[in-house]
């Protein structure tokens, strides 16, 4: 594995956790580090990924976690990626901190979300009150403020 994450076809992504310690002893989170990578792995083809494939999520977090790891890399130096889940009741798909200060985002990629989408973004907020802002990342193209420090944003806004 750590051939691997060196010469930079894997990525890990630790668990989110009060503990700084213990994000160096759960699992990790590992993404191929390309997506077409990927793709090619699994045996798709863009014909391949209808809003009905079991694999577009998995694919699309996929393609969104190389591109939000590749931005902190170059832009955003102290800042580090995680996850966050709660023994499968809640999660988020990406928790960005930097210095005492976080944010959390939770990338879906159908044009649309309901409710049941924001839960894992809700259960975190209200876990975490130093988290300045909770995303839904969608492939819509209009920004919604959903509440406090909820927002819904186009992933082109927030990949630019």
């Amino acid at each position: 594995m750590s051939l691997l994450e060196t010469t930079f076809v894997i990525t890990r992504l630790s668990p989110y956790l009060r503990n700084k310690a213990s994000r160096l002893i759960k699992s990790p989170k590992i993404y191929l580090s390309d997506s077409g990578l990927a793709c090619h792995l699994a045996a798709l083809e863009q014909a391949d990924l209808s809003p009905s494939q079991p694999f577009l999520g998995p694919m699309f977090e996929t393609y969104v976690a190389q591109n939000i790891l590749s931005i902190l890399n170059s832009r955003w130096k102290e800042a580090q990626g995680y996850f966050w889940s709660v023994q499968g009741r809640n999660e988020v798909d990406f928790v960005i901190e930097a210095g005492r200060t976080c944010m959390a985002l939770e990338i879906k990629s159908g044009m649309k979300w309901d409710e049941r989408d924001l839960a894992g973004l809700k259960a975190f907020l209200s876990s975490t009150p130093h988290c300045k802002m909770a995303i839904l990342g969608y492939n819509g193209k209009d920004p919604v403020r959903l509440g406090d420090k909820l927002w819904a944003l186009p992933l082109g806004l927030i990949l630019s």
